[in-house]
């Protein structure tokens, strides 16, 4: 069967799944499954449920709307979701028994985080309320809301943003982080908060900005994420472990030298992921991104440290069992969109749970992409090229350079339509993570612009001049500061180079949107190029 090429169009076919939420029995997972809707060119997500036994699927919800973070309750009897049908997100619970769905919010500015407390009939919000002396101004408070009378009580206030991180097994505490104006004061601690007495200490140290918390099973320690910041934005995030009998702290993942966390750049689809899942035996998994992999890491409480997923792909979101036998993983590659797996821990046996994408990989030519090294400033500089869908040994072919200019994130092997793209419309693409990228050595992450733009130099030539097939009179640099500095240098080099810089698309923008802007990148570079 001759395979068509990737065409923008394809952005309507491809489906997410995101947010995989294994059941407290742990034989149930539900997910969230994010298609286009070509009629009404907009988004519709929905409630999925699988049965781990039998595989079998079924739809939860339907309708118009857009459905986030879904959570089971403790009993395993409900599960509580965001809804958002265009104005803003609300709380709802979804009864498993009778499939009925119960509004519980009704905040102007919508809902934007929850946990179930363990009692299963309240949950914990985090809503934007307004001061009492003002219309404009409005802070980010936590709540309990009550399933059965919808009423919630406020257990913060004041002129700052309280953020829910999580909540104990016993309902005890909970964990919250307080921020200010970031740009004036960068830190953020994390506070503990009895609920019974209503008294708040403080997690972490007063520096640094600390995100994400897990309570361990027995509620005696507490796993939270961030750093202290000495290298300003591009610290690595750690995983650190409050121990709550000892009233100690320390950090798990000191010697790894690799962010926690997802740093992927992907055009497709956008996780939040769990900072960190608790098994029964105080065992820890959580996400690194490391050599532009993002897999799930195991940790002890000893140290002992290793990845639990393959390499070679972008682990998005996950959960994991309560015992740890097996997860849950949203994972792509370059050549394979996000579906769901279930990874067997102990044996490294992986099962599809989902192939909503497999029609589009059966009938369209993908690209897979050739991973590269080159001598860094400071290491070795990983970076990856693909060659065009309709490749030919002894032709020459245009080559887009693709550069990230923020120090936050690294290419990765994930999917990208975008790269699948150019290569359909007869480009190479190049691209690398440079010094200053994430996902390598704290060193690497911190270096300086000037060691980004002699990474970059080096990688380049020394791609242009071991792959004959590339034309050397028809390179363009795609990106923004970084990548005009870049076109710049090679043209001084007497490499002819066109920069190109397109806006980022907003992930708020409509699929026409975003199909248009695809179709007007590759009209102007077959132009231009």
């Amino acid at each position: 069967m001759v395979k068509k090429v990737v065409e923008s169009s394809d952005l309507t076919k491809l489906i997410s799944v995101t947010d995989p939420q294994i059941s407290p029995d742990g034989k149930r997972v539900v997910f969230v499954r994010t298609q286009i809707d070509e009629k009404e060119n907009t988004y519709t997500t929905h409630l999925y449920h699988i049965d781990l036994k039998t595989g079998q699927q079924s739809q939860w919800t339907n309708g118009a709307g857009r459905v986030l973070s879904p959570r089971w309750s403790t009993d395993g009897t409900a599960v509580a979701f965001l809804f958002d049908r265009g104005k803003e997100k609300q709380l709802f619970v979804l009864s498993i028994a009778d499939g009925k769905m119960n509004r519980l919010t009704r905040f102007e500015n919508g809902v934007d985080r929850f946990e179930w407390a363990p009692c299963g009939t309240k949950i914990w919000i985090n809503a934007a309320v307004k001061k009492e002396d003002t219309q404009s101004q409005s802070y980010s408070q936590i709540g309990l809301v009550d399933h059965e009378s919808k009423s919630v009580e406020f257990v913060t206030q004041g002129n700052f943003n309280h953020h829910l991180k999580a909540v104990s097994h016993d309902g005890e505490k909970i964990v919250f982080g307080l921020a200010g104006n970031l740009q004036k004061n960068p830190h953020q601690p994390l506070y503990l908060y009895d609920t019974k007495t209503a008294q708040q200490t403080m997690l972490t140290e007063g520096q640094g900005y600390f995100n994400d918390a897990a309570f361990s099973h027995d509620d005696s320690k507490i796993a939270y994420t961030g750093s202290m910041r000495y290298y300003g934005d591009v610290t690595h995030t750690e995983l650190y472990i409050a121990d709550l009998l000892t009233n100690t702290r320390f950090c798990l993942t000191e010697g790894m030298d690799a962010p926690i966390g997802d740093y992927a750049i992907s055009d497709y689809k956008k996780a939040v992921a769990p900072a960190v899942v608790w098994t029964k035996d105080d065992h820890l998994y959580f996400q690194v991104s490391t050599m532009g992999d993002v897999r799930l890491y195991f940790a002890s409480l000893d140290g002992m440290i290793f990845p639990a997923s393959p390499d070679m792909e972008h682990v998005y979101d996950y959960d994991v069992s309560r015992d740890g036998v097996y997860a849950v993983l949203a994972s792509s590659n370059p050549i394979q969109p996000g579906e769901l797996h279930r990874l067997t821990i102990t044996t490294g046996e992986y099962q599809a749970l989902t192939s909503f994408n497999q029609k589009f990989m059966e009938d369209t030519e993908l690209v897979q992409a050739q991973t590269t090294f080159t001598t860094g400033s400071i290491d070795v500089v990983h970076g990856w090229l693909i060659k065009p869908a309709s490749f030919e040994e002894g032709q020459n072919y245009p080559l887009i350079i693709k550069v990230h200019d923020t120090p936050h994130e690294m290419f990765a092997n994930t999917f990208s339509l975008e790269l699948q793209l150019y290569a359909a419309s007869g480009f190479g693409i190049f691209y690398v993570n440079p010094s200053g990228s994430q996902g390598y050595s704290q060193e690497f992450a911190a270096a300086s612009r000037d060691f980004t733009y002699k990474d970059l130099l080096s990688a380049i030539t020394d791609t242009v001049e071991s792959a004959d097939w590339i034309d050397v009179s028809r390179i363009a640099v795609l990106g923004e500061e970084v990548a005009e500095q870049v076109t710049l240098k090679l043209k001084s080099m007497n490499i002819a180079t066109t920069f190109v810089h397109f806006p980022d698309l907003s992930r708020t923008d409509t699929p026409n949107h975003r199909i248009a802007r695809l179709e007007q990148i590759v009209n102007w570079l077959a132009d231009n190029v």
